[in-house]
């Protein structure tokens, strides 16, 4: 048996051994004395302060063993294990609240390991509404995608990527409701690292991670955006129906608002885009002049697209700046490669251009599931912009050159996306069965994978934001074959080999040229910088945030322009179908959340109080007439109150079901009007909402001046009031 620990406290390495086999049979008191004792000769050994906090937990003091794990913590700060062992603490403590944070922490620096996991899940509901200050990430669109797919795609990356490695507040929005909630970043690590390592959308994993993730969507704490937040929307979130009133309220209690554009593919593409997608980003673009502080741009050939649109769609209306955020960012250093061996071959090989059959080709390994044999790669979602039927003619031309066993198989991978009907059926072809292939919903993995065991890749994108495939295929060292467009001249500018966009014929000779000259293909493969010359996606983020910062560096707030005199203003959109002065003026009068999505004829309010904004010429006396819809079965009384500085308020009421045109008259005063509806919620509509009243259109004329009332009739008979 032992002897006491004085016995050989001088002795670290018999102090340890005691210590060590008292812990092995459970003499905790004992143990915690023998690793004290030890400390004493060594105080910075943080794993000897983790063990002796164990035992002390042990034996019954989790407050003793919550100091030496934040000791520890204070060490070594990014040890998953270590904020696992404070949540246990916190936990027996009694501390709810706090072992979910420590729990919340440990997840999400090991977002794979299933016991932190599960012990924030079954704390999560003990958690304290988030203080939201600086940045704050919208993630909409990422977990609206996260409900219906698992692997990522190009924009959905990106938003992960920058979101994981950033520290910025992380929020979301469900698309039936107005508001944020903030997303607990536990639960966002989480779906992240599934989504990355996995595709198949029923793992158990993956399954009880969306069923948090629903129970957060309505149940998650309701951020209200004000003075100090900064709103970064880092997705496409311009289809969510209910953003932009959300926008509105949050800018009216003083939050900033900077969207990042990824592409402007709707308008420039709209023969590949279906209509309600484009007006749905025309409308989008159209208040931003009104909402957003600026625009971070993924590319410079965005942001000079950005700028072109509106100022073609938007005359007269005030640009706000772009600044340029490429997200040329990577996940992990890439191995080295050494080049692939080169076999001999005459001077028409060198050249690359020819008819052989049986060109020499550099032996690369095959990932598992895809044929033996060489390839050439093509990620890409199969959306008609892709240019995947491109591509196939060019195979087409190279197995008529070059025959079956010089070519090449060409692999696509990447999800089904609307619109792809003519590829999936030219896939069919017998003719180039075993030759053209297309995988689906490929997980993090696999794609290292066939990016590792390629030839080449290409990318014949007719348009596109940034490229992130180019950007991932340098990344592994392999020569990307892209469309000579502006923003992929910036993706690929440290290695790609770029043909004439849209021309079958020079994709398959330039294919053709790596195909048949392996030692150039190597030579070019050995010009791409480490890494494809990428950045950390911490960098990446870091530059995005600094973009934003001074994006919104000034002052906030956007004066509209002046209404129109005796004109009605429409809240609606028309039917538009991109961006247009119209909708603007509309997004400049509507004033907090309280209104619906504007439809083709106009806007309902929402039940109770809704506000309007008129910026007008004069500081006379002043008339606004309006043009009203009332709800079907409306019943009630609608209550409208104009006013102005220094004027007696003007307050007019009417039955809410006889209200279709209205006036009221202010005297002299500040040139802004407010215009407030007060209606009582009187239908639910087809889309399911509760409404107040119609607007459908707004016009301010001078109070005194019959000529203003004539010229205001001969306009308004170009309103209509109700719909057919």
């Amino acid at each position: 048996m032992s002897g006491p620990v004085g016995e050989d406290s001088s002795d670290p390495g018999a102090l340890l051994a005691r210590a060590d086999a008292a812990r092995d049979n459970r003499r905790w008191e004992e143990a915690a004395e023998a690793y004290a004792a030890f400390l004493r000769l060594h105080p910075n050994k943080r794993g000897i302060i983790i063990q002796r906090g164990h035992c002390v937990k042990e034996a019954g003091d989790p407050a003793a063993a919550l100091e030496l794990y934040r000791r520890a913590e204070a060490m070594e700060s990014r040890d998953a294990d270590i904020h696992l062992q404070i949540g246990h603490a916190l936990k027996l403590l009694g501390r709810r609240g706090g072992a979910a944070e420590a729990y919340g922490h440990a997840v999400a620096l090991d977002p794979g390991g299933r016991d932190p996991w599960a012990e924030w899940l079954a704390l999560r509901d003990s958690l304290s509404p988030p203080h939201v200050t600086g940045l704050l990430l919208d993630l909409s669109d990422l977990v609206s995608w996260y409900g219906h797919r698992r692997a990522p795609s190009g924009i959905q990356r990106v938003q992960a990527e920058i979101a994981a490695a950033g520290e910025a507040s992380l929020c979301a929005m469900h698309p039936e409701e107005d508001v944020w909630r903030a997303l607990p970043t536990p639960l966002f690590h989480r779906l992240h690292h599934l989504s990355r390592s996995g595709a198949d959308t029923e793992d158990p994993a993956w399954r009880e991670a969306l069923g948090a993730l629903e129970a957060w969507r309505r149940q998650g704490h309701v951020l209200r955006p004000g003075a100090g937040v900064t709103i970064v929307t880092l997705g496409s979130a311009w289809w969510l129906p209910r953003y932009a009133p959300a926008l509105r309220a949050a800018r009216a209690a003083g939050a900033r608002y900077v969207p990042v554009l990824h592409d402007c593919g709707p308008l420039v593409l709209p023969d590949v885009t279906p209509p309600h997608t484009r007006a749905a980003f025309g409308r989008w673009l159209s208040t931003l002049p009104v909402l957003a502080d600026g625009v971070v741009a993924v590319s410079q050939a965005t942001a000079a697209e950005y700028r072109r649109l509106m100022e073609r769609h938007l005359p007269g209306w005030p640009v706000p700046p772009a600044m340029v955020a490429t997200p040329d960012g990577r996940a992990e250093d890439i191995p080295e490669e050494a080049p692939a061996p080169v076999a001999p071959r005459g001077l028409a090989a060198r050249f690359g251009f020819g008819r052989r059959r049986s060109s020499p080709l550099p032996a690369r390994p095959t990932p598992p599931g895809l044929p033996e044999g060489p390839y050439v790669l093509l990620v890409s979602s199969f959306e008609p912009r892709k240019n995947h039927l491109l591509a196939i003619e060019a195979w087409r031309r190279l197995l008529l050159r070059r025959g079956a066993a010089g070519t090449p198989r060409l692999v696509f991978a990447g999800r089904r996306a609307p619109g792809d009907g003519p590829v999936m059926e030219a896939l069919e072809d017998p003719a180039l069965a075993g030759h053209v292939m297309a995988l689906h919903e490929v997980d993090d993995a696999g794609l290292a994978a066939l990016y590792r065991g390629c030839l080449f890749t290409l990318y014949p994108s007719r348009h596109e934001g940034w490229g992130l495939p180019v950007s991932e295929s340098l990344l592994h060292r392999r020569v990307a074959l892209v469309s000579e467009i502006p923003s992929l001249m910036e993706s690929g500018r440290q290695g790609a080999v770029f043909f004439t966009p849209d021309s079958a014929e020079d994709l398959a000779t330039a294919a053709e040229g790596l195909i048949a000259d392996p030692a150039r293909l190597s030579a070019l493969e050995a010009r791409i910088p480490r890494n494809g010359g990428l950045r950390p996606w911490a960098e990446v983020a870091e530059r995005l945030a600094v973009a934003v910062r001074r994006l919104t560096s000034g002052e906030a707030g956007h004066r509209p322009p002046i209404l129109p005199p005796c004109e009605p203003v429409r809240l609606g959109h028309g039917g538009l179908p991109g961006p247009h002065p119209a909708i603007a003026m509309a997004e400049a009068l509507l004033q907090g959340a309280n209104w619906h999505p504007a439809q083709d004829w106009g806007a309902w309010t929402v039940p109770g109080r809704a506000a309007l904004r008129l910026p007008s010429l004069s500081e006379g006396p002043a008339r606004v007439s309006l043009a009203l819809r009332p709800p079907l079965g409306a019943s009630g009384t609608l209550r409208i109150t104009l006013s102005r500085e220094g004027a007696e308020l003007a307050v007019t009421e009417r039955a809410l079901a006889e209200a279709e045109e209205v006036a009221l008259e202010i005297g002299a005063g500040g040139t802004d009007l407010e215009l407030v509806l007060e209606a009582p919620g009187t239908e639910q509509t087809a889309e399911g909402y509760e409404v107040g009243v119609g607007v459908v259109a707004v016009a301010v004329m001078h109070g005194a001046s019959p000529a203003d009332r004539l010229a205001y009739l001969e306009n308004r008979i170009l309103v209509p009031v109700r719909q057919s």
